[in-house]
């Protein structure tokens, strides 16, 4: 007995001890899929913190850049209107009439009015076609004066003169960011300007020569150099890499003050050559800073021996990076080691657990409520996954209609500027009207009063006509879209309405878009819905097809025939590649995801024609180039409903 007792009590320890062999392998198993499952989840956490860190600094990056070619183009649009305005007032057209005799005096008087109306000129003259000074102004201090006849200079040497020469009317030149220097000698202070001029040609009726106007940009560089912070350094360099705005005042205007050495040539070669590479772009990192950069044309004309342009640079520095990176990684190396904690303290939990049958059932009886537990984490974050879903399409809708604010905004600028110019104008007219009458009203002067009146009240009623029809349109756009309801609409209203908010995208395209919706086509759906899907596939349109082209072209067409509105927009550029074509509506399919993109435009589109609009949509690749996108739609909505 005592044998056979002996022989099951080995037997029973030679097994206990397989066991414990079996249960140390196991859980130096358990041990590395946790040191692993650390491992990994650190890194995720911390290319995540860094991720989304980057993401805000780029953001505040575009938003710098973006604030800053705002203010660049208000600039030059303003003082744009004003050699436009100064060109066509009446008094200098009879001053510089071929004849008439040159009538310097009035042109001073005329200058100097425009010297007092307008902020930040310091010069207004008119060049004779030999470049000689004949009339000059100068503004210093707020104090409007005229140049002796003794002190005016020959330009014809100077850079500008010759450039603007072969600028012709209606387009206005516009030099490079430069400092004022007067008789040889740079103006201490510094100032800053570029220069505007426009020519005057017999075919306006006036001797040939150049207007010309000093723009003093103090103001402006003082403005964009107040937008950088602790952690962005907004920068300007000019087409031949010299500095013009710098955190480090010493190394502006490098070249102009004889320091050559002082240039991002120079200094950072390799910046230089990727800058110049593409017109708008994020660099990261060089030289452990994150980089933006945009291209910013100055001229107004095309013509490549004129046309003058600036890059606008945001910079995070070095050390804030650093930083970065290790806000990134502190809460990584707690989480690694709260893993490994946790994972540790369930390790040893779950051996003491294994040390008898009634905590192995605990033990199995935990996993299911944790399988439990899992399944119902898996539900939620199906809820989540819907309702993000949802409001990544919202999110959309929106990133698109501010797109819209942002052109309209900027369209408003012109018209409105140019009617509170008129305003100016003719309240100059009223004084001088008043002046006359106290000293004795000739005929002329009434003559005079009463043109200048007619023109500046039709240049009013023009500018306010346009920024109307503006507010008009956006405010039609705007209701479409915030409306949910079905409702009866004009189709060739909601695409005018669309083409016209995109009118500041399309500006510098290179690309046209043709209506040829029928006038009288009406549907009953959702106007907003349709203005969406059109807008995202011509944005598409531009983005990815005629991208670059001088001539592009995107045509919307719309037909009835007995059951179906046929909608189509198509256009002539680089077409879709053939490995896209197949998964083309699938979310997140993208070929920009360099630049931004989602990949979620053209899915949405398919959402919304398929579900909402109850229609079809297909892609059509065409023989001569470019892409065709055809969409279904029923004539009533309600109808197909029902």
């Amino acid at each position: 007995m005592n044998w056979r007792r002996q022989k099951i009590d080995s037997a029973h320890k030679n097994g206990v001890d397989e066991d414990i062999q079996k249960f140390k392998r196991k859980y130096l198993v358990f041990g590395a899929v946790i040191i692993l499952l650390a491992v990994l989840s650190g890194v995720m956490l911390y290319n995540s913190i860094k991720g989304e860190r980057i993401t805000q600094l780029r953001e505040r990056h575009e938003e710098q850049i973006t604030l800053a070619a705002i203010d660049i183009n208000r600039e030059l649009g303003d003082i744009g209107n004003t050699v436009r305005l100064l060109s066509t007032d009446s008094d200098i057209l009879s001053s510089l009439s071929p004849f008439n005799q040159l009538n310097t005096l009035r042109l001073k008087t005329i200058f100097k009015q425009f010297g007092r109306a307008i902020d930040n000129l310091l010069q207004i003259r008119w060049l004779d076609d030999t470049g000689h000074e004949q009339v000059r102004i100068n503004i210093v201090d707020g104090k409007v004066h005229a140049e002796p006849a003794e002190m005016l200079q020959d330009k014809s040497n100077r850079y500008y003169f010759q450039n603007a020469m072969k600028v012709f009317p209606p387009e206005i030149y516009i030099s490079p960011i430069d400092l004022n220097i007067e008789h040889g000698e740079i103006v201490k202070p510094l100032q800053p300007v570029f220069r505007i001029g426009l020519q005057t040609t017999a075919t306006k009726g006036m001797r040939r020569g150049l207007l010309m106007i000093n723009y003093d940009l103090t103001h402006l560089i003082k403005k964009i150099r107040s937008l950088s912070s602790g952690e962005t350094e907004v920068m300007w360099v000019d087409a031949w890499g010299n500095w013009l705005l710098h955190p480090d005042p010493s190394l502006e205007w490098g070249a102009i003050l004889g320091k050559s050495k002082n240039s991002l040539t120079q200094l950072d070669p390799l910046l230089w050559a990727k800058i110049n590479s593409g017109e708008n772009q994020i660099i990261m990192p060089h030289n452990g800073e994150l980089i933006s950069t945009r291209h910013i044309a100055l001229s107004f004309t095309e013509a490549p021996t004129v046309a003058e342009s600036i890059y606008m640079l945001v910079r995070t520095p070095k050390k804030v990076m650093e930083e970065i990176e290790w806000s990134a990684i502190k809460p990584t190396l707690l989480l690694v080691i709260g893993i490994l904690l946790i994972g540790g303290r369930i390790l040893w939990r779950d051996y003491t657990m294994q040390q008898s049958l009634q905590k192995m059932t605990l033990r199995l009886a935990c996993e299911k409520n944790e399988l439990k537990f899992l399944n119902s984490e898996l539900d939620n974050a199906l809820s989540k996954q819907q309702l993000l879903q949802n409001e990544l399409v919202e999110t959309r809708k929106l990133s698109s209609l501010g797109m819209m604010v942002a052109g309209v905004a900027h369209e408003l600028n012109t018209p409105i500027g140019g009617a509170i110019m008129a305003e100016s104008t003719l309240q100059s007219s009223h004084d001088s009207l008043k002046k006359a009458l106290d000293e004795g009203l000739s005929r002329q002067a009434f003559d005079n009063y009463i043109s200048n009146t007619e023109e500046g009240l039709k240049l009013v009623e023009s500018n306010l006509t346009r920024a109307a029809a503006l507010v008009k349109s956006f405010k039609r756009l705007a209701l479409d879209r915030a409306n949910d309801e079905i409702v009866s609409f004009n189709l060739d209203q909601v695409v005018s309405d669309l083409i016209y908010t995109l009118t500041p995208k399309l500006k510098n395209s290179g690309t046209r878009i043709v209506n040829e919706v029928n006038t009288e086509l009406m549907l009953a759906g959702y106007p907003g819905i349709v203005s969406q899907i059109l807008q995202n596939l011509i944005i598409n349109a531009l983005t990815y097809g005629t991208e670059g082209m001088q001539q592009g072209e995107i045509i919307v067409q719309a037909e009835l025939n007995e059951e179906w509105v046929v909608l189509s927009v198509s256009d002539n550029g680089k077409g879709i590649p053939p490995e896209l074509r197949e998964s083309l509506f699938d979310p997140f399919v993208t070929s920009g995801r360099g630049l931004g993109h989602t990949g979620l435009g053209l899915h949405l589109v398919h959402q919304w024609v398929t579900n909402l609009m109850h229609g079809q949509i297909k892609m059509e690749a065409l023989s001569r180039g470019g892409t065709r996108f055809v969409i279904y739609l029923p004539k009533n909505i309600q109808s197909s409903q029902s």
